[in-house]
């Protein structure tokens, strides 16, 4: 079998929907005010706690007060979150406190998430139990989790109780539904082998689910309904699954440049990824026996493992296989946006921007 090679535009063609009424756009703007607001949001709801090591813990995490410019996540989940709650007709200030939130939660998981890999550095800069130790770094990531609940609490925006309360019940499901993903995670790490089935199992809960709460709460901030809520929690989930396919290609693939690691990273700490483990699923050969032997140590690879692991996943198609995958639960989030005549507009390409080997036109 030869080769993978990146999809091209022409490779697949949808139909995209008519262009909905213009909405107040993301802008770079609005990005550098929810910066302004999350710093004064931790430094807040900090306040309390005077001089407990878990001020300096979540500020270090967050890079507040630190010289030059200090690198952080793309804040995919709250600009998915407002790019709903604008297009739904509310305005910054109604959905800052319910985005804040969902990214206050999201690097909670990020500051666990980075004990249970052991990964010591994070957008260049160490990892919060790397810096202050393991103990803290539990500490000071559960310290976030609290953080995120206080402050969707606080309801700067004057929303009804009743709202603020469904608010904070979807965000503590997805909570929970994220941690069983984490679970599953974890419990890979042990295996000879992940199904495929097991594999959605996890990418469900560590990624899914917090993309359908932004969107479900992005939607609630604006006022809507409970079932027009329920449908953006469903095209959120579907945009989390794609997500989370499209970081297992970039984490196999990708450049430096792209991910911050290098390419194969996620071969060298034995993950199983989707092309892993679409590979280990197909039939006896000398390529999957490569992998499935080296992937069977349970321990972390060697640079001439993971290139011939590399090798072997180019020979099986993994790589083709990924990107069709990935295509393909992006065009399920299009279905399901088509069906409950949802349009989120800009925020899907902050996701998926082009240039990346999949069809552009299935995202719009």
């Amino acid at each position: 079998m030869q080769a993978a090679h990146p999809l091209s535009d022409r490779d697949f063609t949808v139909a995209a929907r008519p262009a909905s009424a213009p909405v107040a756009p993301f802008t770079g703007d609005m990005l550098a005010r929810f910066e302004r607001a999350l710093e004064a949001a931790v430094a807040g709801a900090l306040a309390p706690v005077g001089d407990s090591p878990i001020a300096d813990q979540v500020r270090w995490h967050f890079g507040i007060g630190c010289e030059g410019a200090c690198r952080h996540g793309k804040r995919l989940r709250p600009r998915l979150l407002l790019q709903v709650a604008f297009d739904e007709g509310a305005t910054f200030e109604q959905a800052l406190d319910a985005a804040l939130a969902v990214e206050l939660l999201h690097n909670y998981s990020l500051v666990h998430d980075d004990i249970e890999d052991g990964d010591e550095l994070r957008h260049g800069r160490q990892t919060v139990w790397a810096r202050y130790g393991t103990a803290h770094g539990i500490n000071a990531g559960d310290s976030m989790c609290a953080v995120s609940y206080l402050t969707l609490l606080r309801n700067s925006g004057g929303a009804p109780l009743e709202r603020i309360a469904a608010m904070t019940r979807a965000l503590h499901a997805a909570n929970l539904v994220m941690c069983a993903g984490q679970a599953y995670d974890i419990g890979f790490e042990s295996a000879a082998a992940v199904t495929m089935d097991a594999y959605h199992a996890m990418i469900e809960g560590k990624t899914a689910a917090l993309f359908g709460a932004a969107l479900t709460l992005g939607a609630l901030a604006a006022g809507c309904d409970d079932a027009r809520a329920a449908a953006y929690g469903e095209l959120g989930r579907a945009y989390g699954r794609a997500f989370q396919i499209r970081d297992d290609l970039l984490g196999g693939w990708g450049s430096r440049e792209e991910t911050g690691k290098a390419a194969g990273a996620d071969f060298a700490h034995r993950k199983f990824s989707y092309p892993i483990v679409w590979a280990l699923a197909g039939p006896p050969s000398p390529a999957r026996e490569a992998i499935a032997s080296r992937y069977a140590r349970a321990t972390p690879l060697g640079s001439a493992d993971v290139a011939a692991i590399g090798t072997a996943l180019d020979a099986l198609g993994a790589r083709r296989a990924t990107e069709e995958a990935w295509f393909g639960a992006a065009c399920e989030a299009e279905l399901i946006a088509g069906r409950h005549a949802l349009d989120p507009g800009s925020a899907v390409r902050s996701i998926f921007p082009s240039g990346n080997g999949i069809a552009a036109t299935a995202l719009r």
